[in-house]
């Protein structure tokens, strides 16, 4: 066990400091980059950069780079993919078929990697739960806080399952997304400095899947496990997303909409937030409850 624990120790610090650096330089030097311009949809009232989730994630990447994890190269090709393409969105306009077509890449990369490969029906049910996670985790970073909380949250619940499982490679990988993720909330607590942006928030929503999948398939918890974990955010996302389609709005466009958004219009986003941390604590307590019960 404790060789395993200082195998990432300097993995986590070459990430949280790589990431930390790296958002003081883009807040400090290139902070016209990318920068999200408040609209009648959004929740800010100034211009803030949305290139948060470049330095997050760059951490992580160099992580993953000289930690001990191993996993296969089409792993490393689905996040490339989709964060390049991602970035572009911050920066300039990329169609949505676009983003749509590489998402499904993305998450079918990661099906293919997989220890095991499964049966045929659970392929496209899988890749469209990882497609709906990439979008669900970029349709709900719309308030300050809120996506790197229900992060570092989800990824301690994920990663203290793995610890439990003895699955210490998955401990360390989700031990980074934490790391990294503290450096990027501690610019992002309302009032936000900057944004996590598309970069951010799609790849996360795509390490949320990988992380779940992979866990689930070498044994470290049931995949109701993530679904509980995870449930506030998924369940909001398309509870509003269903609604709108309902009511024949254009779904696919921006709003307002969301049970957080409507929420911080009427109480402000600090009473909001951490009326989310709480819901957020629960459905996690609720996860592990059930480990307990299927335990005994």
């Amino acid at each position: 066990m404790t060789g395993s624990l200082l195998a990432w120790v300097l993995p986590l610090l070459a990430g949280g400091v790589l990431s930390y650096g790296m958002t003081s330089v883009l807040l400090s030097r290139m902070h016209n980059l990318a920068l999200d311009v408040p609209n009648h949809r959004s929740m800010h009232s100034a211009p803030v950069p949305r290139t948060g989730g470049w330095a997050l994630l760059a951490g992580c990447g160099l992580g993953l780079a000289v930690g001990p994890a191993s996993f296969p190269l089409l792993v490393y090709m689905s996040f490339f993919l989709l964060l390049a393409v991602s970035a572009i969105d911050d920066v300039r306009h990329v169609a949505a078929r676009v983003r749509f077509a590489t998402q499904l890449i993305a998450a079918l990369l990661i099906i293919l990697s997989l220890p095991k490969a499964v049966d045929w029906w659970w392929c496209p049910a899988l890749v469209l739960a990882g497609v709906w996670m990439i979008n669900l985790y970029n349709f709900m970073d719309g308030m300050d806080g809120f996506a790197g909380s229900m992060t570092v949250i989800g990824f301690l619940s994920l990663g203290l399952a793995c610890f439990l499982a003895g699955d210490w490679e998955l401990v360390g990988v989700c031990a980074l997304f934490v790391a990294c993720t503290m450096t990027f909330l501690h610019v992002n607590w309302p009032p936000a400095r900057i944004f996590m942006g598309d970069a951010g928030s799609t790849g996360i929503g795509l390490a949320v899947f990988a992380l779940s999948v992979f866990g689930w398939q070498r044994g470290a918890f049931q995949l109701w496990f993530p679904i509980i974990v995870f449930s506030p955010f998924w369940m909001d996302a398309s509870y509003t997303l269903l609604r709108r389609v309902v009511t024949g709005q254009r779904w696919w466009e921006a709003h307002r909409e969301h049970f957080y958004q409507r929420l911080a219009l009427r109480i402000g986003v600090r009473k909001t937030l951490n009326l989310q941390l709480v819901l957020m604590l629960a459905a996690s307590s609720v996860a592990f409850a059930f480990v307990a019960l299927a335990a005994a």
